[in-house]
């Protein structure tokens, strides 16, 4: 079923070429169900179709469905593949704006499908001061939770443990008030831009010595440059952990490395290491 859905994908995302009208093409699934239909998936984003595929639930935070379910490695799959972008958004507000931005993308010359990783846990939402987030969540990330200038720690987040890391930070700033809280929205277009702006520099096409080319180079400018980094995602770790070679800042990457299981979520948060102990766990061994 899910091959076939990405066939219907592709030939949907095909029509302006081959007829000259453009449909918006959107595909739902399970996360973990991606993996299945991957061969079809590459060669639609080979082709350049078009489309905005939607998968949820995801992650660990899907353990009340049914444990042999749980997706670990559907970030690293989405910034492995090229022609699609990946986000995941904590937030209802981030997801309107990205849903805007995947239409925008699939019309643009330039452009390229996206996949937004989602899940279905009720979090409590923000409230915003200004529309400052809306441009960071289209590039990426931005600052929650803006730190002190030379602050020496922050906490990372991607996804639906926004809850976990803002209960992390509120307890840090109890002591620590310059830490900063980074919400990342998309691993995937934060490394492909940080990448892009290195190779201009090497290759001479950018300003070779400007000290922050990228969006994340720009975020994590404000910390200093000893600063550690705690990064936290319902998935692999690997989809932030690559954050400390950006400045050679030190990293603990809390995700997900083994098969999960069916549960209460507090009760598997705590189990898999990715509460809001285990982040302040990890920031004192930064710390120390």
């Amino acid at each position: 079923a899910e091959n076939n859905l990405f066939i219907a994908l592709a030939a949907l995302g095909l029509t302006a070429p081959l007829f000259g009208e453009r449909l918006f093409p959107v595909g739902t699934l399970y996360d973990p169900f991606i993996a299945r239909g991957l061969d079809a998936l590459n060669y639609a984003c080979y082709q350049d179709a078009r489309f905005l595929l939607v998968a949820t639930p995801s992650g660990l935070t899907l353990a009340p469905e049914g444990g042999a379910h749980q997706s670990i490695n559907g970030p690293v799959i989405g910034m492995a593949q090229p022609g699609l972008d990946t986000y995941e958004p904590a937030f209802a507000d981030e997801t309107a704006v990205l849903m805007a931005h995947a239409f925008d993308r699939i019309q643009a010359p330039d452009g390229a499908s996206t996949y937004l990783r989602l899940s279905t846990r009720v979090i409590d939402q923000p409230e915003r001061m200004d529309d400052a987030w809306r441009q960071g969540t289209i590039d990426g990330g931005y600052w929650l939770k803006a730190p002190a200038p030379g602050a020496k720690l922050a906490v990372v987040f991607s996804g639906a443990l926004a809850p976990e890391a803002l209960a992390a930070f509120e307890a840090l700033s109890e002591d620590m008030p310059e830490v900063g809280l980074l919400a990342v929205t998309s691993p995937d277009v934060l490394h492909r831009d940080w990448t892009r702006s290195g190779r201009a520099r090497w290759t001479g096409k950018g300003a070779r010595n400007a000290p922050c080319g990228s969006t994340i180079e720009t975020l994590l400018s404000t910390l200093d440059r000893d600063a550690g980094l705690v990064t936290l995602a319902d998935g692999s770790p690997l989809a932030l952990s690559w954050l400390g070679s950006v400045r050679g800042q030190r990293v603990r990457a809390l995700g997900l490395e083994t098969f999960g299981q069916s549960g209460d979520l507090p009760d598997l948060y705590a189990k898999y290491r990715l509460d809001a102990d285990a982040v302040l766990d990890a920031c004192a061994d930064l710390l120390s």
